[in-house]
């Protein structure tokens, strides 16, 4: 009986929890070289753990990079300058583990937001393109972009925004890798609204 007692509860509470899961998946570049590095979503074990000095949870940086000799663009998740706060990667309350996966979600989703930009990018690519140029305004544009999101999410705080955008940028995402990219070309996309 106190058997029953103790897994209907924790039953209950798993039930809760999952409905509050992002519904992020990663959609694999079709490329033989992947436009982002790691070609997968972000883990919080992939953040350093570090407190900071003001209120933030966690920090995403990464790099743009050219490659000349294959006339493309890549993305690389920055190790070195990614943080997350040391409560959340092992969250001790449901309080902090919600919290966590909510804050999780919006950084996978600036990640992705730039790996969509950069996989646009190599598939509008020219093989006479400047490929400096076109890696500055892929910086631009996934700023601008990753800007935008957190503007309108308020960090991440605005869960039907939150989900708004993860909606989207999922959406294209999986468009993308079938080749049927709505935009046209990357100023279109910078002037999408979410």
């Amino acid at each position: 009986m106190y058997i029953r007692f103790l897994q209907i509860p924790h039953l209950a509470l798993c039930v809760f929890l999952s409905g509050c899961a992002s519904t992020l998946t990663w959609v694999p570049d079709p490329s033989t070289n992947p436009s982002c590095q790691p070609d997968r979503l972000l883990q919080w074990s992939d953040f350093i753990p570090r407190v900071p000095q003001d209120q933030r949870g966690a920090e995403t940086a990464i790099r743009f990079l050219h490659h000349p000799s294959q006339h493309r663009l890549s993305l690389e998740f920055d190790h070195e300058h990614s943080w997350v706060r040391p409560n959340l990667i092992d969250p001790q309350s449901v309080q902090l583990w919600r919290t966590s996966e909510h804050l999780l979600a919006h950084e996978q989703l600036h990640f992705l937001i730039s790996c969509l930009v950069v996989r646009q990018a190599n598939l509008s690519l020219a093989k006479q393109a400047n490929l400096l140029e076109m890696l500055e305004l892929t910086k631009l544009i996934a700023q601008r972009l990753n800007l935008q999101y957190d503007t309108n999410t308020n960090h991440g705080l605005n869960r039907d925004a939150q989900q708004s955008w993860e909606r989207e940028i999922m959406r294209q995402f999986k468009e993308l890798s079938a080749h049927s990219f709505p935009p046209t070309s990357l100023e279109e996309l910078e002037t999408k609204v979410f």
